[in-house]
């Protein structure tokens, strides 16, 4: 089995918000045994896929908790979420949120 035949590159590279040749480094270096090079919530995606017992369905839940941050989503009105209305949002809920947290997540999947 490869991690291919559940998933094309294409579409991981959009649910990981990564370019295809970085989804594709990330595939040779896991299918090398080079894990250190690959940030651990992709290894753990690859490890899931890899098991046998997830389907696309489950491979896009996954992606959909980790990673969607990392996607660009759409409004209502059709235009791209900007990084300028997170942080604005982040700034206007600041005490109700754990930014302790938020921080952490986004440090882990810049790694």
């Amino acid at each position: 089995m490869q991690i291919t035949d559940i998933v094309s590159i294409t579409e991981l590279s959009k649910l990981l918000g990564k370019s295809r040749p970085t989804v594709y480094k990330y595939v040779s270096d896991y299918e090398s045994g080079n894990y250190k090079a690959i940030p651990h919530s992709v290894r753990s995606l690859f490890d899931k896929i890899m098991s046998g017992e997830t389907s696309k369905r489950g491979v896009f839940e996954y992606c959909d908790h980790w990673f969607a941050g990392k996607v660009k989503e759409e409004k209502g009105d059709g235009k791209p979420t900007t990084a300028k209305e997170i942080i604005r949002l982040i700034k206007d809920n600041e005490r109700r949120l754990d930014l302790g947290k938020i921080k952490s997540y986004i440090e882990e999947l810049l790694k």
